[in-house]
């Protein structure tokens, strides 16, 4: 008797475990599926199947898709339930910038100054100095259109390799819990 009396408070034991483990699992999962978004602007390239890379910008100032930092930044959990998990951005050109695709349409801009340098270099005792001159000009407000391509930069959405890392967390918490290390 005693030892059955054992083998019940160590399962009561596990299922406790388990159950706080089911309850915390959705958090930990949308901290992966975030953590892996936020990767693909590393790594630059998406992952489903295989791997896609994405195609290098026009800019070499900044790494593609990275000027600011601020879309990177953004990508967060929007809502965590025991049963659905979305991630998410706020930034309004994600969408174009995930799927791909074109734009157009026509904007205005403001009047303003410009200003033109004209630098102009000579030599004075051996150094070298630079003479600036300024010219102003002022430019009136004006509309043009614009029609943007963009390619298919993919940085968040369903993949593969994503359900893989999930399945792997899931199972290494269950047997965590299984095993008393929780």
């Amino acid at each position: 008797m005693p030892n059955n009396h054992r083998n019940t408070a160590e399962y009561t034991r596990i299922f406790d475990n388990i159950n706080k483990v089911v309850a915390a699992l959705p958090a930990r999962i949308a901290v992966v599926a975030v953590n892996f978004s936020k990767e693909r602007f590393v790594k630059k390239n998406w992952v489903d199947v295989t791997s896609e890379r994405w195609k290098a910008s026009r800019k070499k100032k900044s790494s593609t898709l990275v000027a600011s930092g601020r879309l990177r930044r953004s990508i967060r959990k929007v809502s965590v339930t025991p049963s659905r998990i979305i991630i998410g951005t706020d930034v309004p050109y994600a969408r174009i910038h995930n799927e791909g695709g074109k734009i157009s349409g026509t904007e205005t801009v403001r009047s303003h100054t410009r200003r033109q340098h004209r630098r102009k270099g000579y030599t004075r005792k051996g150094k070298r100095v630079k003479a600036t001159t300024v010219k102003s000009y002022r430019v009136k407000s004006f509309s043009r259109k614009y029609n943007r391509k963009f390619a298919k930069r993919q940085f968040i959405g369903q993949s593969q390799e994503l359900n893989r890392r999930i399945d792997r967390l899931i199972k290494s918490e269950l047997d965590k819990a299984i095993q008393g290390l929780r």
